[in-house]
């Protein structure tokens, strides 16, 4: 099995004794509600009601240089994440956008990449949050592609995961919830330990839903084909994308897609703010081997995103 890459290691950070890189001691300065605060100066207590009973929601955005990308749709998505767990962000898109822009002034940032985080806090302490109240913050780290080059001109590898994405009637599917990101963990885990990069991930009926964190297309007979978005996040690259294909002229199909369509797809990438377009090598399961290559129509769709974004 070929070398399994770690986002970990491709960026630098700073390094505790054992080697290993820890994010609470970056350089830099957080936005805490509504205050700018030293980066190892932003703490929350263990009694915090999102620790204990999920309750948060986060956004992950793009920038180059001082430059951000799509800043108020993703913020637009966080305050209807929230909205799907039943709180409110307390802080209006612009003023979200504008504390933003101003860590990513100070920062001097080339690639940089923007977490924003809303949770419940210390108030209340019972499964309800109903008298809870919602911290927000919002951080950047120098975070590059994840992947090396080669990988973006060859794709990456997958296996099929034996977790489900859950249905819209048992979990807030279509909210970016930290909770829901429990799945992609131990999916992403499992199939790094097995040799893979990533995992493809079914829904409760069977259908192809996504990658760990990405969104997943194929191509088949020049035809953009990404399943339907029942149970998963509708991602933002994958509107871009969606957005890119309409103004080249390339069909676009939203369907059901299931294991037994893949002999007949002919190019596969997922779609993400972390890892942009990738291009998908195999799909492994139990029986099967899945083999693509990026075809005219995903090389396209890169050269547009990265020209974009100012990738690479």
């Amino acid at each position: 099995m070929r070398e399994t890459y770690v986002l970990i290691n491709l960026y630098p950070l700073i390094k505790c004794s054992t080697g290993i890189s820890v994010f609470d001691q970056l350089e830099g300065n957080i936005w805490l509600d509504g205050k700018i605060i030293p980066w190892n100066s932003a703490k929350v207590h263990i009694m915090t009601h999102a620790l204990h009973y999920g309750t948060s929601v986060y956004e992950g955005i793009r920038s180059r240089n001082t430059t951000l990308f799509r800043a108020p749709l993703h913020y637009r998505r966080f305050q209807q994440s929230a909205a799907f767990l039943d709180f409110e962000v307390p802080y209006s898109i612009s003023t979200l956008v504008n504390a933003t822009q101003l860590l990513l002034d100070a920062g001097h940032y080339n690639f940089g990449y923007i977490r924003a985080l809303a949770w419940c806090g210390s108030k209340s302490m019972v499964v309800s949050h109903r008298n809870s109240n919602v911290h927000t913050a919002i951080m950047i780290w120098e975070r590059p592609m994840p992947y090396p080059p080669q990988i973006y001109q060859h794709g990456v590898t997958l296996h099929l995961a034996s977790w489900r994405r859950p249905c819209p009637s048992s979990a807030p599917v279509h909210s970016k919830a930290s909770g829901l990101y429990m799945i992609s963990a131990m999916a992403k885990r499992r199939a790094e330990l097995e040799g893979f990069d990533d995992a493809i991930l079914l829904d409760t009926k069977d259908r192809i839903a996504e990658a760990s964190s990405s969104n997943i297309f194929f191509v088949r007979e020049g035809t953009l084909q990404t399943p339907f978005p029942h149970s998963f996040l509708k991602g933002l690259t994958r509107a871009f994308v969606l957005e890119q294909a309409k103004e080249e002229g390339i069909p676009v199909i939203e369907n059901d897609i299931y294991m037994s369509d893949m002999p007949s797809m002919e190019a596969c990438f997922l779609t993400g703010t972390a890892v942009g377009i990738l291009p998908v090598a195999s799909v492994r399961t139990a029986e099967c081997l899945y083999q693509f290559k990026p075809d005219s129509i995903t090389k396209r769709l890169q050269i547009l995103h990265q020209k974009a974004f100012c990738i690479f």
